[in-house]
């Protein structure tokens, strides 16, 4: 059994009351997670934070303040660590359309902090949620 532990890191790109979420699909599986991703070896976990939200979103940002960590499993059972940061979108439109890596994000949406802590927003696992409380 593969027991790799990978490091990430994640935006809260936070506007106004606001924060992105993007919904991703594997296979049958559907969750709502926060743009970013894995940190390459060798990578500035700063830079890889400011490529992946680009990648994934279209946006420019500034990285504000680390806020905290979440983990979840992937779907090959290697768990990942993302530490996240509240960041500031410099830009305005979202495209997920430009994203190189072809990932799945299916949609986004601006929501409130209890927007997501809703049922309706399903996640990967329950350490997002407890990391968005404490905004």
């Amino acid at each position: 059994m593969n027991k790799t532990v990978q490091a990430a890191v994640k935006a809260i790109v936070q506007k106004e009351d606001k924060f992105l979420v993007i919904k991703q699909e594997f296979g049958n599986q559907t969750y709502w997670d926060l743009p970013g991703g894995r940190v390459d070896h060798g990578e500035s976990p700063y830079d890889t934070l400011i490529r992946e939200v680009k990648e994934e979103t279209a946006l420019d940002i500034t990285i504000d303040k680390p806020l905290g960590m979440f983990w979840f499993f992937r779907f090959d059972n290697i768990q990942i660590v993302a530490t996240t940061f509240l960041c500031t979108p410099q830009t305005d439109s979202v495209d997920l359309a430009q994203n190189p890596a072809v990932e799945d994000i299916t949609e986004f949406i601006w929501v409130t902090r209890d927007e997501f802590l809703s049922d309706k927003y399903h996640v990967q696992h329950q350490s997002l949620k407890e990391l968005i409380k404490k905004l």
